[in-house]
């Protein structure tokens, strides 16, 4: 083979690899993208009269535990990730602890809304 072929051979070579490695590198995080884990929430919701609180989560693997500051205790959390819990102790801070040291969000600060409205029918929750 010539100098010359063999320089164009090689060159060509080379190109292609590069051009090819490249599309493969770009194409290869979007295939082999992880799904992405929804960020669990909690919210703490007085009762209109103010005699308790219902907390509430969404998003969580099992198992949890609620802390409410003094006390922790296990959380009965569904196949689909959602927990309801009632409590008397209205004026603390709830956060969702995980278990276990390698799961996903390890705590979880539940966040305070605004009582819902005392006509609204009890049953629905």
């Amino acid at each position: 083979m010539h100098r010359r072929n063999r320089h164009t051979l090689l060159c060509a070579a080379l190109a292609s690899s590069v051009v090819l490695g490249g599309a493969v590198a770009l194409a290869a995080p979007a295939a082999a993208a992880p799904a992405t884990v929804p960020t669990p929430s909690c919210t703490v919701t007085p009762d209109p009269e103010g005699r308790f609180v219902i907390i509430t989560g969404e998003g969580f693997t099992g198992p949890r535990n609620l802390n409410d500051g003094e006390s922790t205790e296990p959380l009965n959390i569904d196949e689909n990730g959602n927990f309801r819990v009632q409590r008397f102790q209205k004026d603390v801070s709830y956060t969702v602890l995980a278990v276990y040291e390698d799961q996903d969000f390890v705590f979880v600060n539940c966040e305070i809304s605004e009582p819902q409205d005392s006509s609204a029918d009890p049953n629905s929750w």
